[in-house]
């Protein structure tokens, strides 16, 4: 079973196995942008899914939040393509006042543990396929209809456990989501 098949039938799987309720968020995400600090031009692409299965509501403008995310990287580098990521995340959701049928948010994802199907994405290298992610961003929810839209950057690496430590970054990436 490819790498690809492996982490679809793991996020099936666990989303599966977790207790219904009202809290639960499914969103797709597409991203692109230019590698950080690349020694030469190299473009990251993505497209992923998310699935927030656990909310916990400790204010009604503060969240903290489990969810399990598969993301999907290409590079147009030649070498080392693409690869293949699968992530346990943490995430702290912060509202703000609602305007009309809008609410603002911002959201925060660090040291979610995260398998990398491949260790090197164009010139970028992580020393084991162990990695984390982390994700900010920013968006709205549609009130009525619980639709969620961001804009966020996010970032994988081993947070300096081991060398080397590259870094794998998508700077611009747009998430919809539905909740329900």
């Amino acid at each position: 079973m490819t790498p690809h098949y492996f982490s679809i039938l793991l996020l099936f799987i666990f989303s599966m196995r977790v207790a219904a309720n009202d809290t639960k968020l499914l969103a797709m995400n597409v991203g692109y942008g230019p590698q950080p600090s690349a020694e030469v031009s190299q473009r990251n692409y993505t497209v992923g899914l998310d699935y927030e299965f656990y909310r916990y509501k400790r204010s009604e403008r503060q969240w903290l939040s489990l969810g399990v995310g598969y993301t999907y990287v290409a590079t147009d580098y030649e070498h080392n393509r693409s690869l293949h990521a699968v992530s346990l995340y943490p995430q702290l959701t912060l509202l703000a006042k609602p305007y009309a049928e809008w609410q603002p948010w911002f959201f925060v994802r660090a040291l979610a543990p995260t398998y990398l199907s491949d260790k090197s994405l164009g010139t970028r290298t992580q020393a084991k396929h162990f990695a984390f992610q982390a994700q900010v961003g920013l968006g709205l929810i549609h009130q009525p209809s619980h639709w969620t839209f961001a804009l966020s950057y996010k970032h994988f690496s081993n947070a300096n456990l081991y060398q080397p430590n590259d870094g794998i970054d998508i700077p611009l990436v747009l998430n919809l989501g539905k909740r329900f």
